[in-house]
């Protein structure tokens, strides 16, 4: 009796096990299919911290645009969290309960310190950055110390561990024409192979040399040694405000030992297997948007009065350039005008919108394609699951009560089942930005 007792425990034991390993897989879908998903912060998370010390480069601008806001989060594997702060020279540490530890710097050589961000970890004690403008990336361990540098030659957005000491990179290159590129590059030897590209065909997302023709694009220097550059192409007046195409880069994912690419250039996701043979390919089945010939045509008209007339500033960004001064309407306004009615003839084909602006893996290898906002704040997004090639399999969104959500993969992490990230809390006196752990709720 005692024997059956035994085995009967033990089947218990092992049936709830499974049970409980099969239900939390499946958890954080689940959540997802139920519709809006509840952010909750854990109370007892990172308390106790001087914020307005912490991120005291939250109000930093440059060029009258405010960019101490933007925040890089790196979740390591015991919960402790590095967040990169752009454009000064320190990062900030904090432990698995979110309290604060302290800061480092990355030293580059006599009285250079590194700025860029920090881009993901390859185990807890190696570091890499985002690249520099020499195409350098550090790795570094926690206290700043450089253990190695790899050279890429194009501007790196994203950077993922893949087995063997290798490498998976998304970049681009900007010059005459605009190239999205992803590539597993050899930790060690520095080799890099191309899994994908994508060449921006119509320039429109080029940047050019002074005196150098690029379509839709205007660039003037000015007599006080700054510059002023105006890119204009239609598709993105139809973008929401503060997103442009060019912005949208390829984003990458490690999903069951496959290498997943999302590009918005093309509305595509693209699997692959470790060593960069294409798998299989689906187009993205939601949210298509065309611009047509004759619309686009109608913006840049638009576009051209609204600028002879100076009655829309959002067609001359934030520049060191006075629209009332007389080397702006004498000069920079006939010659902006004039190489705006030229680039009205290249206007020949309807141009297909990316349908999605973020990608971020939770921490069940489920991919959130995040829509494009049609209205501030929106963060739909649509789960895809890989699933004998991959499925999206339902569509949800974040809220909160306690905190102004920004959808952002670099600010926003899963691990062991939670979203690490840095927001905005509501009703805060100083400082508000805070390192928050969230729980996800139906």
């Amino acid at each position: 009796m005692k024997k059956q007792n035994l085995i009967g425990i033990v089947f218990l034991a092992a049936f709830l096990s499974f049970f409980f390993f099969e239900g939390y897989s499946q958890n954080l879908v689940e959540i997802y299919k139920k519709g809006a998903v509840k952010l909750v912060p854990e109370t007892n998370y990172a308390q106790g911290n001087d914020w307005n010390q912490v991120f005291r480069s939250y109000y930093d601008k440059m060029y009258d645009t405010y960019i101490g806001k933007r925040k890089y989060v790196t979740v390591l594997s015991d919960g402790s969290v590095v967040v990169s702060h752009s454009y000064v020279d320190y990062y900030t540490l904090f432990d698995k309960d979110g309290n604060f530890v302290r800061e480092f710097s990355i030293s580059t050589g006599k009285n250079k310190k590194l700025q860029k961000p920090i881009a993901g970890a390859l185990n807890d004690k190696i570091l890499y950055t985002k690249s520099d403008n020499m195409g350098k990336i550090h790795f570094v361990d926690l206290q700043g110390n450089v253990k190695k540098i790899v050279t890429v030659k194009y501007s790196v957005y994203d950077i993922l561990p893949l087995p063997g000491d290798r490498l998976l990179v998304t970049g681009f290159v900007v010059g005459k024409k605009s190239r999205d590129i992803v590539s597993i590059v050899d930790y060690n030897t520095g080799d890099q192979k191309v899994i994908y590209s994508y060449w921006w065909e119509d320039g429109r997302y080029s940047t050019s040399s002074a005196g150098e023709d690029v379509p839709f694009f205007y660039r003037k220097k000015l007599e006080n040694g700054s510059e002023i550059m105006v890119g204009y192409h239609p598709a993105d007046a139809v973008m929401p405000v503060g997103v442009r195409q060019s912005s949208i880069r390829a984003r990458i994912a490690i999903v069951k030992q496959k290498i997943v690419v999302a590009a918005p250039s093309v509305n595509q996701v693209i699997t692959y297997d470790l060593n960069g043979i294409e798998l299989s390919r689906m187009s993205i089945p939601f949210g298509k948007k065309e611009v047509s010939v004759e619309e686009q045509k109608e913006i840049l008209r638009k576009q051209i009065e609204s600028t002879k007339n100076n009655t829309d500033p959002t067609i001359i960004p934030n520049v060191s350039m006075n629209v009332e001064s007389e080397e702006y309407k004498k000069v920079i306004k006939p010659e902006l005008v004039k190489k705006m009615e030229k680039d009205m003839a290249l206007i020949t084909e309807p141009v297909t919108l990316p349908v999605f602006t973020t990608v971020i893996k939770d921490s069940e290898d489920n991919l959130l394609f995040f829509e494009i906002p049609e209205t501030k704040g929106g963060n739909k997004f649509n789960v895809w699951v890989y699933q004998d090639g991959g499925n999206f399999v339902c569509q949800s969104s974040f809220v909160c009560d306690d905190y102004d959500l920004v959808i952002n993969a670099d600010r926003m992490a899963f691990h062991n089942g939670y979203l690490y990230s840095v927001q905005d809390k509501k009703g805060t006196k100083g400082i508000p930005m805070r390192l928050v752990k969230f729980r996800l709720s139906k």
